[in-house]
């Protein structure tokens, strides 16, 4: 019967599609998931992977066993979170997924705090945009903007996300007033590029910025803080950039439509966990004392009555 330690590492294959990669997911080295997969082809004595230009294609017979394998994996990781979902003891890491962005602004300047009260408990914090899965204990606690549908998973909304239009002061000043009913004509903004070209952000600037030029596009959102801040055009960003950083002046209200709930995620067998109910209340109180500010930006400046 095969060990589900090698089964373990036929999943990451399948998963990444090459040895290199799915070492990087299993945190060992390339070698290792190589020979384990040598003794999982030799124990059932038969080819599971054809090598191909674009890495590694499930053979008919991995496919058929895919299933059988991914419930060995559930079961497993269920007797995980069950043996942990018991800990008492506030003590222990903690892995928490977020956003580059989220987790620099919103949780990291709270942390001394919390380590203070907390000493024995060590936090992991994994940043990207990517969804870690939490059934497959890739993370404890997720931060999301999109309510996750797994049944096991327990999802709690802590606070919304306004999405607002913004130029810095130089910007403004040296190019003038931001008109979007005439598609922001005579002015730049700041795009997205590769994947972030499918967020409703860079949709939204299709329609209302459809006269403006590109001045740069970029992929993540503290890019296009930067962007913004150095001057470069206007750029949809969260609400709450604007009471962080005094140079940027929101050009509008929070826009309705792009507006992002902030959902706190965990799986239900880890719910009476120590560690994990401490980390998870922490950043349900520290999230949720950002709400405002999350959701609205600074006022906006009145604009000067001509006499």
């Amino acid at each position: 019967m095969p060990e589900w330690s090698d089964l373990r590492h036929f999943l990451a294959i399948a998963r990444e599609g090459n040895l290199s990669a799915a070492a990087r997911r299993l945190k060992v080295d390339q070698t290792t998931v190589g020979r384990r997969l040598a003794v999982l082809e030799k124990e059932l004595g038969a080819r599971l992977f054809d090598r191909t230009p674009t890495g590694l294609r499930p053979t008919a017979v991995a496919l058929r066993i895919l299933p059988a394998a991914e419930a060995v994996e559930a079961e497993a990781l269920r007797v995980e979170r069950l043996a942990s979902g018991e800990d008492l003891r506030p003590s222990g890491p903690v892995t928490v997924t977020a956003t580059d962005s989220f987790l620099v602004h919103n949780v990291m300047p709270w942390l001394a705090g919390f380590q203070e009260r907390h000493p024995e408990i060590e936090l992991q914090l994994l940043s990207g945009y990517e969804a870690l899965s939490l059934v497959r204990r890739e993370a404890d606690i997720a931060i999301r903007l999109v309510r996750p549908q797994e049944a096991s998973l327990r999802a709690r909304k802590v606070a919304a996300i306004g999405v607002v239009p913004f130029a810095s002061k130089a910007y403004l000043a040296r190019r003038g007033p931001v008109r979007f009913d005439a598609g922001l004509q005579g002015h730049a903004v700041v795009g997205y590029a590769q994947d972030s070209r499918r967020w409703p952000e860079s949709k939204w600037l299709d329609v209302h910025a459809a006269k403006a030029t590109v001045a740069v596009r970029l992929t993540s959102i503290l890019g296009l803080l930067q962007a913004a801040r150095e001057g470069l055009g206007v750029a949809l960003l969260p609400a709450y950039f604007g009471h962080l950083h005094a140079e940027l002046v929101p050009l509008r209200d929070a826009l309705p439509e792009l507006e992002r709930t902030v959902w706190l995620v965990f799986h239900e067998d880890l719910a009476h966990n120590a560690r994990v109910r401490a980390v998870a209340d922490f950043l349900a109180r520290t999230i949720g004392a950002q709400a405002e500010a999350l959701a609205k930006p600074p006022a906006r400046p009145r604009k000067k009555r001509a006499r």
